[in-house]
């Protein structure tokens, strides 16, 4: 088995927020993960990480910049 590395693309303090995103960057063919899905927004201190295939960031940063504003 080929081992992906993951980088990180956006950082949520919602799971809601975080679903969403992970939703659509699906819907363009990008493979996606959420680190710290069920911590999120826990006292303020763990945000999501929103991680995808390194090969795929540039795609993901790209498709994040110019529909989901920070």
């Amino acid at each position: 088995m080929d081992n992906i590395e993951f980088v990180e693309v956006r950082t949520c303090q919602s799971h809601e927020e975080a679903s969403v995103i992970k939703s659509a960057l699906e819907e363009q063919g990008i493979a996606c993960s959420l680190e710290n899905d069920h911590q999120g927004g826990f006292t303020g201190v763990f945000a999501i990480r929103i991680l995808v295939p390194k090969e795929q960031e540039h795609a993901a940063k790209t498709y994040l910049d110019q529909h989901h504003a920070e």
